[in-house]
């Protein structure tokens, strides 16, 4: 970064292109490592002190070349900028298996044992996207497998957003990423600053042919124009804002000035625009799982639970199956987020006699309903999916290969392509079954104790 971080607007930036609804109010924003105090120019910062800040590569060949940054807001959602997968020319959607994330990264260059990869099942581009003016540059990462929490690796807090006002000039937020520096080369420290909000008709007036066709009510504007400012390759990450000890996501990087009219590095003396996360919180909150507390998406019956697998430390393996009602269920990647709001994690069913148990809980919670009034055997997600690889299942909580199957017959198939996620049939067999993951259905969650 100059001094800090800095992105082009779209046209220049080719380079790099090719609470009660906080997912938990007490535990995400936390800093696990003890930081110096921030400082206004930029700064080396120290491994662990923004432990939410994503590194994105793009695969080309046998080769991963980081393209952009982003932020983790929970175990399998990061929020990036729009543009940063999407192709310019073309204004398609990057494959997901194309792409990777790593977390707990500090040295861009360097693989180290704090830093975790995971691969991307699913990329949502926010529907209104305008690569010509950069407006709604917004995007979601679904991972394919679930991120471990370290001191190294935590999420940010999304919602409730912090009641700040971003356009009166008296708030600061700190970017960070590893963007060009003032020697026109990415940083290999993950490098910081701190910059101040600064209101429309400032940025307005700063560089008219700039923001006049860009600026809207869905971003906002920050930074100095004395040489500290975001660059190619900071697009894509988070602006921080610290609030009584914890950090809020309130910015995602997106654009400022080119240099000059022939070049695609970024200008040291604009300022940067900034897609405002509060004005997209619906999709947020559906793409990435954000729930409600599970006290406003409790069952409408109840949670069955059967005791099954004894463990080696005296704990007992259980299963505790949802009874949503017809409006309540959720998607795979929800069901995910609503375990682990209860302290669980999907299902993994790996042995016959989990299966046994699974059949003797699932068959307790009878028929459903459907939206036309037809009674339906229940269907309940558990945590395995393909992740577009042939069909080849994962468990998302352990990453480990299923071995343990009870498949119906002729499935898994490719009816609904990439998008395999595993659920059982609530019925006699409990049989397995191969569904889109964005379909709604109940929840099979597991816990010991």
């Amino acid at each position: 970064m100059i001094s800090a971080l800095k992105i082009v607007l779209r046209t220049v930036y080719l380079l790099f292109l090719t609470s009660n609804y906080s997912i938990a109010s007490k535990t995400c924003g936390k800093q696990k490592i003890l930081l110096q105090q921030l400082v206004t120019h930029g700064y080396s910062t120290h491994p662990g002190e923004f432990p939410w800040h994503v590194a994105l590569f793009m695969a080309q060949g046998f080769q991963k070349s980081y393209i952009c940054g982003g932020t983790l807001v929970n175990e399998v959602s990061v929020l990036t900028a729009a543009h940063c997968v999407t192709d310019s020319a073309t204004a398609l959607v990057l494959s997901p298996s194309t792409l990777f994330v790593q977390v707990g990264k500090f040295k861009l260059n360097l693989y180290s044992d704090t830093v975790q990869e995971h691969a991307v099942h699913q990329v949502l581009v926010y529907e209104d996207f305008q690569q010509a003016t950069s407006r709604n540059d917004l995007a979601v990462l679904k991972l394919a497998t679930q991120v471990k929490f370290t001191d190294y690796v935590q999420p940010i807090c999304v919602f409730p957003q912090p009641p700040i006002n971003l356009n009166d000039g008296s708030v600061r937020g700190v970017v960070v990423g590893w963007g060009y520096t003032e020697h026109d080369n990415l940083a290999d420290d993950l490098r910081g600053t701190t910059l101040p909000l600064v209101s429309h008709t400032r940025c307005l007036e700063s560089n008219p042919d700039l923001f006049d066709r860009t600026l809207n009510d869905e971003m906002f504007c920050a930074g100095h124009r004395n040489g500290t400012n975001v660059c190619n390759g900071d697009s894509g990450g988070g602006m921080y804002y610290n609030q009584n000890g914890n950090w809020y996501l309130i910015g995602i990087v997106s654009f400022t000035g080119a240099r000059s009219a022939n070049s695609n590095l970024c200008s040291t003396k604009d300022y940067t625009g900034f897609t405002k996360v509060a004005a997209f919180e619906s999709f947020i909150k559906e793409s990435c799982g954000l729930l409600a507390s599970p006290q406003n998406l409790a069952p409408s019956a109840h949670m069955a639970a059967s005791p099954t697998t004894s463990g080696g430390n005296g704990k007992i393996k259980r299963f505790q199956a949802s009874s949503f009602a017809a409006d309540q269920k959720v998607n795979w990647f929800q069901a995910g987020d609503y375990c682990r709001s209860i302290g669980q994690h999907l299902a993994e069913i790996k042995s016959t006699h989990d299966n046994a148990k699974v059949k003797e809980i699932v068959s307790q919670t009878g028929m459903e309903t459907d939206a036309q009034g037809v009674s339906r055997i229940r269907h309940f997600w558990i945590g395995a999916n393909d992740l577009g690889e042939n069909l080849v299942f994962k468990w998302q909580f352990s990453g480990k290969v299923v071995t343990f199957t009870n498949w119906r017959q002729n499935e898994p198939n490719y009816v609904n392509k990439n998008t395999h996620c595993a659920a059982v049939l609530g019925n006699k067999n409990a049989f397995w079954i191969n569904a889109n993951c964005n379909a709604r259905k109940q929840v099979l969650c597991e816990v010991w104790k």
